[in-house]
C-alpha cells in the first residue's frame, strides 16, 4: 500500500511539474520587430519574443527606451539587434545590464552583412542577412533547449523556404526591368535595390537625409533635376520619417509623373518577414505597371548601383 502511495505521489509531482517546464519558453528580446518575427518563426511555441519597436510609424532614430524596456532586456536569454548605430539605445542598455548568460546577435556583424557593408544600416532588406540571422537563432535555441532541436531545425527550413518565394520575385523583376534607374529619399530599400540590380541615383542626398545632415545645394539641385528630367522610374521614400525637403522632392516626383513607393523599416503587426518583403515588391511592381514600361530607362552598364552623385 505504501509503495502504491509513493507511485501516485511521484506521478502527481510529474504531472504538476510538466506544465511548469512547458511554460518556460526561451526569452528573446528583439530591438526591432523585423528580427522579432524571424525569431518567432524559428522558435515557434518554445520562445517568448518581445519586439521593442514594432510600430511602423515609429522613427527609430528618435526612439527612447523606457525603464520597462530595460528590465525586459536585462531578463532576456537572447537579444537581437541591428547594429551599425541603428539601435544604439540597445547597446547602451546591454552595457548597463551585463549578463554572462545572455547571448546577443547583431545583424550587421553577421558575415553576409559585413560583405555588404557600405554605411547603410538597413541590412534587414537583404534576404541573406535574414537567413544568417535565422540560422544563428536556431543554433542558439538548439544549444539552450536541445529537447526541441529538431523542431527548431524544421522551422528554420520552413523559414528558408519562405525566402525562396522572395528571391523568385526579385529574380523576375530583375529580369523584366534589368538595370532600372530609381532613386530614394534615403537608402532604406538600398539592399533590396542591390538584389534587384537596379541603380539608385542620388546616393549622397539619400545618406545626408538618413544622417540628418543638410545636403549641399548642388546635391539637392542634381537630385531634383533627376526627378524633373525623369531620369528615374521610381522614387522610394521612408514612410516613418519625413521632412520639408523630402516632402518637396515627393511633390517634384509627382509633378514629373514618377510613382512614389513607400517602404517601412519594421515588419508590421500580423506579418511575417517574407510576407513583409513580398508586400513591398508588390507595391514596386504595381507602381511600374501603373507607369507602363514605355520610357523606363536602364542605367549605363558602367554605372555602379552604389555610385554616389
Amino acid at each position: 500500500m505504501f509503495a502504491r502511495i509513493l507511485v501516485l505521489v511521484a506521478a502527481a509531482l510529474a504531472w504538476a511539474l510538466a506544465p511548469a517546464a512547458a511554460a518556460a519558453p526561451v526569452s528573446i528580446v528583439a530591438a526591432e520587430s523585423t528580427y522579432g518575427v524571424i525569431a518567432q518563426a524559428v522558435g515557434g511555441p518554445y520562445v517568448r519574443v518581445l519586439s521593442i519597436i514594432r510600430n511602423p510609424d515609429v522613427d527609430p532614430h528618435e526612439f527612447e527606451a523606457s525603464p520597462r524596456t530595460a528590465r525586459e532586456v536585462a531578463g532576456a536569454s537572447i537579444v537581437l539587434m541591428n547594429g551599425l548605430g541603428y539601435d544604439a539605445w540597445m547597446s547602451r542598455m546591454l552595457d548597463a545590464n551585463p549578463s554572462p548568460s545572455r547571448q546577443v546577435i547583431v545583424a550587421a556583424q553577421l558575415e553576409r552583412a559585413r560583405l555588404l557593408a557600405d554605411g547603410n544600416p538597413h541590412v534587414f532588406y537583404d534576404t541573406r542577412v535574414a537567413d544568417a540571422m535565422a540560422a544563428r537563432i536556431e543554433a542558439l535555441l538548439a544549444q539552450r533547449d536541445p529537447a526541441h532541436a529538431a523542431d527548431y531545425a524544421a522551422r528554420l527550413r520552413a523559414f528558408r523556404q519562405s525566402l525562396v518565394q522572395v528571391d523568385a520575385r526579385v529574380a523576375r523583376l530583375r529580369s523584366r526591368f534589368a538595370g532600372l534607374r530609381v532613386t530614394a529619399t534615403e537608402p532604406v530599400y538600398g539592399y533590396m535595390l542591390r538584389e534587384l540590380g537596379w541603380v539608385s541615383l542620388g546616393q549622397t542626398f539619400q545618406f545626408n537625409v538618413m544622417n540628418d545632415t543638410e545636403p549641399a545645394p548642388a546635391v539637392v539641385a542634381r537630385y531634383e533635376d533627376d526627378l524633373r528630367q525623369r531620369r528615374v522610374a521610381l522614387l522610394f521614400y521612408n514612410r516613418q520619417v519625413s521632412s520639408s525637403l523630402v516632402r518637396r522632392m515627393r511633390q517634384v516626383a509627382e509633378s514629373a509623373g514618377i510613382p512614389a513607393v513607400g517602404v517601412d523599416e519594421f515588419v508590421g503587426p500580423g506579418m511575417g518577414y517574407a510576407q513583409w518583403l513580398l508586400a513591398s515588391l508588390d507595391a514596386v511592381e504595381s507602381a511600374l505597371r501603373g507607369r507602363g514600361e514605355t520610357g523606363l530607362q536602364a542605367a549605363p552598364r558602367a554605372m555602379s548601383t552604389n555610385a554616389r552623385r
